[in-house]
């Protein structure tokens, strides 16, 4: 789960940390779906966006299954929409909602 406003700083080494993690877990198990838990988080500094938007080419290499994202409200789920792009990626409102779609 998020929180708060990120930083740059921050944001680099969330950005290392996923793709190290998410190498690491598809090394020992395969693809795997991810479900990010946004609906703490706040709306984040262009900079930040930005930031998250250049990574997700190489996140989405780590792994070909859904990656679901729920946020708190439309302003958030707009501006996750911008950075969380691709065919396997979904933003949702409702958690209830992102976990059947990621076991649909």
């Amino acid at each position: 789960m998020t929180h708060g406003f990120w930083t740059p700083g921050v944001t680099a080494a969330f950005i290392a940390e996923l793709l190290a993690r998410g190498t690491a877990a598809r090394l020992r198990h395969g693809p795997f779906v991810v479900l990010a838990d946004l609906s703490a988080g706040a709306i984040q500094p262009p900079q930040v966006v930005d930031a998250l938007a250049a990574m997700m080419p190489r996140a989405l290499k780590v792994t070909s299954r859904p990656i679901a994202a729920v946020v708190a409200n439309n302003l958030a789920k707009l501006q996750t929409e911008r950075y969380l792009v691709g065919p396997n990626c979904r933003t949702f409102l409702d958690l209830g909602e992102a976990e059947c779609w990621l076991t649909a």
